[in-house]
């Protein structure tokens, strides 16, 4: 089974919503490709002209990976409470990004240099956790902020945290990803 199954998986489910019908044959595809069944994380982020429209995503995976895609690219579009909801004309002229994401792996650390240590830039997505404050950046956010001081800080600031609170030593966790993009449906 291919990402570019997955991206039409995404891009249908979106679809379905503008068209108000269900089109997505669950079934059929648990019978083709049983994979779909597993619980895998992912994230469906949107672009409009380069420029984020909408994203949405697990890290944890919870729900079989058919019902990750479907559920993520709907709330990406039609949900994320930075954009109002995803137009038809936008959404013909977008591109999604389907990322599938590894199971996070907790790291042990004493201070901020531990974790600094253990992340390498551009390849790890940090997840960070404490009470019910909880944040998450995919990889790709690297590309934004340039070095591990501004990513970590930006992820504080996300999960509602302080430097200061970090004494209260946060779940941290690293994971990876495996992504696809595709192309806008009019060009």
């Amino acid at each position: 089974m291919s990402q570019s199954l997955l991206l039409q998986i995404a891009r249908e489910s979106i679809t379905e919503v503008f068209e108000a019908q269900t089109t997505i044959k669950k079934e059929e595809l648990y019978r083709q490709y049983p994979v779909l069944k597993q619980h895998i994380a992912s994230f469906i982020t949107i672009y409009l002209d380069d420029e984020l429209r909408g994203s949405m995503g697990s890290v944890i995976p919870t729900r079989p990976l058919l019902d990750d895609i479907i559920h993520n690219a709907k709330s990406a579009a039609f949900e994320d409470s930075r954009f109002t909801p995803l137009k038809t004309s936008e959404y013909l002229r977008s591109s999604l990004e389907l990322s599938l994401l590894t199971e996070p792996k907790e790291l042990v650390y004493n201070t901020i240099a531990d974790i600094k240590d253990q992340v390498r830039y551009a390849e790890d997505g940090l997840i960070i956790s404490l009470g019910e404050r909880q944040a998450a950046f995919l990889p790709q956010i690297w590309s934004q902020l340039n070095d591990f001081d501004a990513f970590f800080s930006q992820l504080l600031r996300e999960a509602g945290l302080t430097l200061e609170q970090m004494i209260e030593h946060p779940k941290v966790y690293t994971f990876q990803v495996e992504k696809q993009i595709d192309k806008p449906i009019l060009q």
